[in-house]
């Protein structure tokens, strides 16, 4: 008895936790948006529709040439199209669309998306690792007043738009700027005025511009905390960036020298900075050797991605960073350096990424593309926008009312064929119902036509077995067992037949998993989480409802079967 009262507890537990899972309900989520933490109240559905069903966010993709040029924009799609289709698959949702369209585009159709900006940047995101040692020799002071020269050849200042080239006519250096404020002030108002308005916006003209007698790079550019890394002003930013993309500034780096901008930034609400580094030009490794990333959260660090190297990238690692210990090692993603610890011994097979304070999500993204591996390419969104169903609704109701029309035909034979037997075997079909649908849902699945097809043939494994398992009752009946002995019988020779039939199912199901992606994906998890619960119902839900019947009748009683 006390067997039979467990049996029952974990059945509805199960079903109670299932039908948890697939009842929709708000939740709030703390999410960031414009640097600020706020918290958003969302529903939540368990089971989303595909793209046939309900449509989705439509993305075209394009090979973003404004940094560099592409000459087989064809064969570099192709490459890039294998790295967008492994970061859409990881990102989690199911069913996704990943094509390429004609030699110059790549399609992405994503349904079901909360958040279509955080697809954007996963799928743009090129993901391109170094590790690179920061500079410690103070090679940027060497050649600053160099810097500062051409950057005032070129008309590079604070506050300039656009830089202005040989044309004596027009403001072009720092100098001039500051003239030409003050020729507009004589226009204005009297010397003393001028000499008055100086006084009240001069500080912030002094503030907000380089001194006269000061270059671009020395007025702007102030050294760190750490060996290479320089502090920026923001609002000095944009010129200095435009300074280093100059082919002269270029020429004149530091030999075997390279400059990366930071991805944070420092200072208050009204003043920031930006911070820039200089690092050695030749990396120690790049992401190429990297294996496996893995987001994470440490106590003292905060959120991390772990990451795991090959063997060929363990060596190389352990012995560079062997070499520098106590010197800092820039972490640089997309020419943007991450984060620069110091190295305080040789580091093996195994680092991690520090976000500075960035989110969990950040590092799950950072860990995704990672995996991924680098775009060959930088790619652009050239269109977005949302597309329909594309199977229409008239397809999409004749789907309905044909699994409808299924389930009751099914429901309708087990009990005229069966009787009783047939009453508890529909009962313990629409348990099935309910726990596959939630492992669905835990699985974050969307339902497609072909998932539906999987859950359609699922139904008619898990009354398959139930019939197996009858047909055994009804053969013992007839050998004149006993009710209860016939039911024992019956269930210890049918078992071998479902597992066998169920496990080589599953294992075809696991293999397209593996092997397959969106649709035949879909399918695969729907078979395998249909073909679970049909054993766990078929094998112990119906048994324990007949262990139920067998123990209020006492067994006295002829089974309706």
């Amino acid at each position: 008895m006390a067997n039979l009262k467990y049996r029952v507890l974990l059945i509805v537990a199960l079903f109670a936790a299932s039908a948890w899972a697939l009842f929709p309900r708000t939740v709030v989520e703390r999410v960031k948006r414009n640097g600020v933490f706020v918290y958003d109240t969302v529903k939540r559905v368990p089971l989303k529709r595909g793209l046939d069903l309900q449509g989705g966010m439509h993305l075209t993709l394009e090979v973003d040439e404004s940094k560099q040029a592409v000459a087989n924009k064809s064969e570099a799609l192709d490459r890039a199209l294998k790295v967008v289709r492994q970061r859409i698959d990881e990102f989690g949702v199911s069913e996704p669309v990943v094509q390429k369209a004609g030699d110059e585009r790549i399609i992405v159709e994503l349904p079901g998306l909360d958040d279509p900006q955080r697809a954007q940047e996963v799928v743009q995101n090129q993901a391109f690792l170094e590790f690179q040692i920061t500079d410690k020799t103070q090679a940027l002071e060497k050649v600053m007043s160099r810097f500062d020269d051409i950057a005032k050849q070129q008309g590079l200042a604070v506050g300039t738009d656009q830089k202005v080239l040989g044309d004596s006519a027009k403001p072009t250096t720092v100098t001039s700027l500051l003239t030409q404020k003050t020729d507009t002030a004589k226009k204005d108002s009297t010397k003393a005025d001028t000499a008055k308005a100086a006084a009240t916006t001069g500080g912030d003209s002094a503030s907000k511009t380089p001194a006269a007698t000061g270059g671009l790079f020395s007025t702007n550019v102030q050294p760190g905390q750490l060996p290479g890394q320089y502090i920026v002003p923001d609002k000095a930013y944009p010129a200095i960036e435009r300074a280093l993309a100059l082919p002269a500034i270029q020429a004149a780096m530091p030999p075997g020298k390279v400059m990366r901008w930071g991805v944070d930034s420092l200072g208050t609400a009204t003043e920031k900075f930006r911070t820039l580094y200089v690092l050695d030009a030749r990396p120690i490794i790049t992401g190429e050797v990297l294996t496996d990333a893995r987001p994470s959260t440490d106590p003292v660090e905060g959120n991390v991605v772990q990451f795991t190297l090959n063997n060929e990238g363990a060596r190389r690692f352990k012995t560079e960073t062997g070499k520098h210990v106590k010197d800092n090692m820039a972490i640089v993603l997309d020419q943007r350096v991450v984060t620069a610890p110091v190295l305080n011994s040789a580091i093996g097979r195994n680092g991690q990424i520090t976000l500075g304070g960035g989110t969990l999500q950040a590092a799950q993204d950072l860990a995704l593309v990672l995996r991924a591996g680098a775009l060959p390419v930088p790619l652009k969104v050239a269109e977005v926008r949302q597309i329909g169903a594309s199977l229409g609704q008239d397809s999409i109701n004749k789907g309905v009312l044909a699994l409808g029309v299924a389930v009751a035909l099914i429901i309708v034979i087990m009990i005229g064929y069966y009787k009783f037997a047939g009453v508890l075997a529909v009962v313990a079909l629409i348990m099935y119902l309910v726990y596959t649908l939630a492992m669905l849902a835990g699985f974050h699945a969307v339902l497609t036509l072909p998932g539906l097809a999987g859950f359609v043939l699922s139904i008619g494994i898990a009354v398959d077995a139930n019939v197996l398992i009858f047909e055994r009752i009804r053969e013992e009946l007839d050998h004149g067992k006993s009710v209860r002995l016939s039911i024992d019988e019956g269930f210890r020779h049918a078992l071998s037949a479902i597992i066998d039939t169920s496990a080589t199912t599953i294992l075809s199901g696991m293999v397209l998993y593996q092997y397959g992606t969106g649709p035949v994906r879909g399918f695969a998890v729907t078979l395998v989480a249909g073909l679970v619960a049909s054993l766990f119902t078929a094998i112990f839900v119906t048994r324990t409802f007949f262990l139920l019947w067998l123990d209020r009748s006492r067994g006295t009683q002829t089974l309706s079967i």
